[in-house]
């Protein structure tokens, strides 16, 4: 899997429509959902508050050169925020969600 949203339960339908523009695998958020896809995802969206996304991959940042890119949608699907690897492919993956 190269691409996956993580997203909470309640965001399911949102997440849905991310997944299907971004051609991602759907990983249901939970305490470990970061430290099972960063190892086999270099591009992770995930649709929940930008806190949640943050304290979730904080712990497996090392550099800007070896971190996964991240982009947090807004459930609305109104914004999607590159917050790391903005030129690792987070900026583009905005990009494609806009």
């Amino acid at each position: 899997m190269n691409r996956a949203v993580i997203y909470l339960p309640r965001f399911s339908e949102a997440a849905g429509r991310v997944a299907s523009v971004l051609g991602a695998e759907l990983v249901e958020y939970s305490p470990t959902a970061f430290s099972d896809t960063v190892d086999c995802c270099r591009e992770i969206a995930a649709v929940m508050s930008v806190g949640i996304a943050v304290r979730g991959i904080a712990p497996h940042l090392k550099d800007k050169w070896r971190d996964p890119a991240l982009v947090v949608v807004t459930p609305d699907l109104m914004l999607a925020i590159p917050i790391t690897g903005g030129h690792h492919g987070a900026n583009t993956m905005a990009r494609e969600l806009t």
